[in-house]
This record gives structure tokens, C-alpha cells and sequence, in this order.
């Protein structure tokens, strides 16, 4: 004989089952789209964005030292005292439209050892500088490579920002300066800080 209550128990066991299965379902659904969210993020941020950043780098520990976000047609410079010669020496460099570095104009106050002395573009003298404009010559192999002393001045300059060159972290060390590839991550990096 069947009791009364057991199309209620079926009933009950069926609900049951069906908002477990409902909530197993919510449940697999959520985790599913956390993990789908985070393969994206991780995506988005290890593939290559379309900017470009200019990049002071150790040489030896392939450290980045100092970065910033660079567009084509950019212009930037060091000014340096020459270790020989001990006069001053600017270099100003320009981003091309293939994201090459090019050696555009040089000042210096002499022409000794180790300093700029081919006639090419155009020379004139200004406040006692010889200056040499209009270079248009790639750096060679992409890349500015020095070594800063704190025996001597010298800075890089960017924009409005100047980064001393010859004081610590840079000083006595081989750093390379050169247009590397901005992740996503550096790009919101840079945006949001």
C-alpha cells in the first residue's frame, strides 16, 4: 500500500534534484567564464601592441632602466662632456617612419678624437658650436651604445623628461638605448600607471 506522502517525497526529490543540477549548472557556467576571462587577459597582454617604446637598457643584464612610449617622428638627444677633449658635445636623434633611430644633428665645440667630423648635411656655427644638421644616418645597428662615467655631465633627454646619465643607476654601466615593441601590458601600464 502507498502512503500518502510518497508522490509528495518523488516530488520533493525531484525539485531537489533539479535545483541542484540548476545550481551545478550556475556554478560551472561562472568558473568556465573566469577561466575563459583570464586565457583573454593573459592573451591581450603577452601579444604585441601596434606602439612602440624607446628603452634605456643594461647591456649586460638586459635589464630596462628607464621606458617611455615613443611615436614615429620623435626626437630625442644626449648631451655629454668629452672625455678627451672635454667640450661639449649634443646629439639629437629622430624616429623615422620605419621606427629606425637616425643620427640627425650633432653641436660640438671641436673636432678631436672620437667626435663627429664627416661633412655631410648641412654645417654651419652657432654660439661657438660646429653643427652638423640634416645627418639622416641610421644608428648603427638600431641601437646607441655607451657607458656613462660620473667623471662627466651627461643626460639623455625625452620629451620634457631628462634622465642624468651620469649618476647611479646608469653611471659605469653599458646601457643601450633603442625602440623595442610596447606590450599591452606596458601600454596600460603607461596609461593607468
Amino acid at each position: 500500500m502507498m502512503s500518502s506522502n510518497q508522490p509528495n517525497d518523488q516530488h520533493n526529490q525531484k525539485a531537489l534534484l533539479l535545483n541542484s543540477n540548476a545550481f551545478f549548472n550556475k556554478k560551472f557556467i561562472a568558473v568556465l567564464l573566469i577561466i575563459l576571462l583570464t586565457v583573454a587577459i593573459v592573451f591581450f597582454l603577452n601579444t604585441k601592441s601596434p606602439y612602440k617604446k624607446i628603452v634605456i637598457e643594461d647591456i649586460h643584464t638586459g635589464d630596462t632602466m628607464w621606458q617611455e612610449e615613443v611615436e614615429k617622428g620623435d626626437w630625442f638627444s644626449h648631451r655629454y662632456i668629452h672625455s678627451v677633449e672635454k667640450s661639449p658635445v649634443e646629439e639629437k636623434f629622430k624616429v623615422d617612419e620605419d621606427w629606425v633611430i637616425l643620427t640627425m644633428e650633432s653641436w660640438t665645440k671641436s673636432f678631436g678624437a672620437g667626435l663627429p667630423y664627416e661633412r655631410k648635411g648641412d654645417v654651419e656655427m652657432k654660439d661657438g658650436y660646429y653643427i652638423l644638421r640634416n645627418l639622416n644616418r641610421p644608428v648603427h645597428g638600431g641601437v646607441l651604445r655607451m657607458q656613462p662615467s660620473e667623471l662627466f655631465p651627461h643626460s639623455f633627454f625625452f620629451e620634457e623628461q631628462e634622465v642624468v646619465l651620469s649618476e647611479p643607476p646608469y653611471s659605469d654601466t653599458q646601457i643601450l638605448i633603442e625602440i623595442q615593441d610596447m606590450t599591452w601590458k606596458d601600454k596600460l601600464m603607461a596609461t593607468f600607471g
